[in-house]
């Protein structure tokens, strides 16, 4: 216990300078009380917590500064202290609160000295103000709370002691199921051997990093079932500076799937790339040679019904062999062109304009705010021409305009195919880019491939592709939607 050495029985106690400079070098609250529960001295760091004057401090019962339910038994706690004084904290484990001057209760913590000098005894009291702790701990807990993804907090023993509603989600239990539970628990047993080891060794070399890079991870939900995961882990220190460590957990089930059907939607369509460029283009193309020689053997005296039904015949020769042209061209369209460049747009204009086979009468304009961004050349300039192209076969009259705009809207570049033809019925927009796909059953000579290759070109690489009726005009315009920054996700 503390003696005060420079304090006269025979002063005034207002007048001591040693107490009241004791209380304002302390760097947080503090007063100093007698066994009369009177304040006898106080700093300014407890004034402005409190909300009153120093002056005022002096003069009012210290009961005030409690919430009212406390208030009544506080006389009799404060006798039970000066009865056998000792250095402790006030209401450990418990969240104690102080009352300030407008009414509100703050969360503090309370530190109790008792000082003796000649018989009498006195109590220094500090006072922390945890409003500011106790919010950023909230935030702390909110933001794991409200996490996209699983989060556990786990100790150096591997104990669970913080987590989250979508980590309970993925693996099937509670958070009282969860709370203070070994981590081992969600492990799959053949890995739980080898963890202990693992967790050690991360501990003594503690730093951010991704669980099993390369590997199939995968955790135990509470079915016994496992799923895949991918896993992070961040090292930190609490307030009570132990070491904790942040466990990220990604349930990555829905993404395998889709990754699963994906190959095997690839696998199938490169199978039947192979059997379309060969197990069916080399009979067809047997056919035409056989129908050759058809046309020999008969000669010049043929009778005009069979030269019509043979040239029929040859017709659809071609057609048939168009058809797996396409079918080839829209199977390549599914894969990513990794080569990329600075694209000038106005020179592809000048290159899609040149190739395209445009009537007399129509006429190609174009506005292009935007004229240069990286990109892959051939996908875009194939989806463009496409677009140009479809636009001038499906026009309806011997004069038009179709005009190619080009501007940046955040981080694409907005292409605008817009026509004055005879434009589309709404109910065939949602289906002219599938595959085989016309707008009228009279369309014979179209193969309905374009508007497919064109989709599937542009959502490759990572855009997209609508179209729309004209409002102040008669006609439809194409919209394609191109990255015009490259991605790791597109451009690796």
């Amino acid at each position: 216990m503390a003696e005060i050495k420079d304090f006269s029985p025979h002063q005034p106690l207002g007048s001591s300078t040693f107490l009241q400079q004791l209380v304002d070098c302390l760097p947080m609250g503090a007063m100093i009380v007698n066994t009369q529960a009177n304040i006898l001295f106080v700093n300014e760091s407890l004034a402005d917590i409190l909300g009153y004057s120093a002056d005022e401090l002096l003069t009012i019962d210290i009961d005030s500064l409690l919430p009212n339910e406390f208030q009544a038994n506080h006389k009799h706690l404060m006798s039970q202290f000066f009865n056998q004084p000792r250095k402790r904290q006030m209401g450990v484990g418990q969240e104690l609160h102080a009352q300030r001057k407008d009414g509100t209760h703050i969360p503090i913590e309370i530190g109790l000295n008792p000082l003796q000098h000649e018989g009498q005894t006195f109590v220094l009291a500090t006072l922390i103000d945890l409003s500011s702790r106790l919010r950023a701990s909230r935030m702390f807990q909110r933001s794991i709370q409200d996490a996209p993804h699983g989060v556990l907090v786990v100790d150096s023993d591997g104990t669970i002691q913080l987590t989250n509603a979508v980590l309970c989600a993925s693996f099937g239990y509670t958070q009282e199921e969860l709370l203070n539970k070994k981590l081992d628990m969600l492990l799959p047993e053949r890995y739980r051997k080898h963890h202990d080891g693992l967790r050690h060794s991360f501990h003594q070399n503690p730093m951010p990093r991704m669980m099993g890079v390369g590997r199939d991870l995968t955790a135990l939900h509470k079915d016994g079932r496992e799923f895949p995961v991918e896993i992070g882990l961040s090292p930190f220190e609490d307030e009570d500076n132990k070491n904790m460590v942040f466990v990220f957990v990604l349930d990555i089930t829905q993404r395998k799937r889709m990754e699963q059907e994906l190959r095997e939607t690839n696998t199938n369509l490169e199978e039947f790339t192979y059997v379309a460029s060969h197990d069916l283009r080399s009979p067809l193309r047997g056919i035409a040679d056989l129908l050759d020689w058809v046309k020999e053997d008969l000669g010049d005296g043929t009778p005009e019904e069979v030269t019509k039904n043979l040239n029929r015949i040859e017709v659809r020769i071609q057609r048939m062999e168009q058809l797996i042209d396409n079918l080839l061209a829209y199977a390549r369209a599914g894969k990513i062109d990794a080569n990329t460049q600075e694209i000038n747009v106005n020179i592809l204009l000048d290159n899609v304009f040149e190739l395209l086979d445009v009537p007399e009468g129509m006429t190609l304009e174009r506005d292009v705010q935007l004229e240069r961004f990286v990109s892959t050349w051939t996908p875009l300039e194939t989806v463009i021409r496409n677009l140009l192209s479809n636009a001038i076969k499906h026009h309806d009259t011997k004069k038009g305009t179709i005009v190619v705009r080009c501007k940046a809207e955040n981080n694409l570049c907005h292409f605008e195919i817009c026509d004055d033809g005879p434009g589309i019925p709404e109910a065939a927009c949602k289906r002219i880019f599938r595959l085989f796909q016309t707008v009228t059953s009279s369309e014979r000579s179209g193969t309905g491939i374009g508007l497919s290759v064109s989709r599937r070109l542009v959502e490759t690489h990572g855009g997209s592709i609508d179209v729309k009726a004209n409002t102040t005009q008669r006609g439809m315009t194409f919209h394609v939607w191109w990255p015009r920054f490259l991605r790791k996700d597109n451009h690796d």
